[in-house]
């Protein structure tokens, strides 16, 4: 099956070596690259070669190269824009690489060509961290353990939490978050990685997708939606993938199931306690043994109150107790084969 092939233009030597550096750099973007300074070497390559998107800067498109990139054809302009007057879809060229990019990317999902998995069996690994239990510092620790594991592999965070905060916490408006992804998968389409590629956020040493901003985004999604959702998200070519489960819901299930560790943080108190005696309670009355047998209770150290997980990235006490999370492994953990999930 052909890549996704998207070719950049720019007589800008400088331009064009960074946006390519930016790109090579992001790993799991579904696409193969070429860029050119030299309109002949540009011609000749979509001649023999063809393309499915062309960036070409405004000032360079011509007569000749417009006939012959029959695709898309996206133009660096200036002055911005959303189309040119001849209906062509235009960026603006002065702005953060990464808004670039997130607008080609978003337009190759709309492409109907399926493209290449980047991984045939996928050995993407999930950690889940849950807890019936609130405020013990879930979130904070998925978060500090990405960031840790981020250095030397590719890490995903997802927050399915009904109010994360992420917006507040992180100060800006995200243009799209996980409601949309979703949204995405019940229309059928078929690129979900360029999909995916489009929208993630980099903070630090991760990628997270922005969480849902209304609670009905996550609560009226059905099991099989979900079941998709993932199955797509183990196809785009990331090593780790860390959930923040947040509300327990029957329909999270069998994802829990694809954990290969969960992590289920707790707190010392009366409450906290009869509150995992009743969330083990339920696993068992539903027949879960196998979700019961991949927890791993913790008790997260006390943090700050006014610590912020978005930006306090280093926290050492935190660190710390990430590292050993990371370094020790459930003594006759039960691992399993991954079934493919339809």
């Amino acid at each position: 099956m052909k890549k996704n092939i998207l070719a950049i233009y720019d007589n800008d030597e400088e331009y064009v070596t960074r946006l390519m550096n930016y790109i090579v750099e992001k790993k799991t973007m579904p696409i193969e690259v070429h860029s050119f300074t030299d309109s002949e070497c540009l011609k000749k390559f979509i001649r023999e070669s063809g393309v499915d998107i062309l960036l070409i800067s405004e000032e360079e498109l011509d007569e000749e190269i417009e006939a012959i990139a029959k695709h898309e054809l996206m133009l660096l302009s200036e002055n911005g824009g959303t189309v040119d007057r001849n209906g062509r879809r235009t960026i603006c060229k002065y702005q953060s690489l990464e808004n670039i990019m997130r607008e080609v990317m978003d337009c190759y999902s709309e492409k109907a060509s399926p493209i290449v998995r980047m991984r045939k069996n996928s050995s993407t690994e999930i950690i889940g961290f849950y807890s019936p239990v609130k405020r013990c510092g879930t979130s904070s620790l998925a978060l500090a353990m990405g960031q840790l594991m981020g250095r030397d592999k590719k890490v995903l965070y997802l927050n399915l939490e009904e109010y994360s905060g992420f917006h507040q916490l992180s100060g800006e408006n995200f243009m799209m978050n996980l409601s949309d992804l979703l949204f995405y998968i019940g229309q059928k389409k078929t690129n979900f990685p360029c999909k995916l590629a489009g929208m993630v956020q980099t903070k630090g040493n991760i990628d997270f997708i922005p969480p849902v901003i209304s609670p009905l985004d996550i609560k009226n999604i059905d099991s099989i939606t979900w079941k998709k959702f993932f199955n797509e998200l183990l196809d785009c070519g990331y090593d780790t993938i860390i959930v923040d489960f947040g509300s327990w819901a029957e329909e999270s299930m069998d994802i829990l199931r694809e954990c290969s560790r969960l992590f289920v943080p707790t707190l010392e108190d009366l409450v906290s306690m009869a509150k995992i005696e009743q969330f083990e309670a339920i696993l068992r009355i539903l027949d879960c043994e196998d979700i019961l047998g991949k927890m791993e209770k913790i008790r997260i150290p006390r943090l700050p109150v006014n610590r912020n997980p978005l930006m306090d990235e280093e926290d050492g006490r935190l660190s710390e107790f990430a590292a050993r999370l990371i370094g020790q492994r459930k003594v006759n953990k039960e691992f399993f084969q991954r079934e493919a999930i339809a």
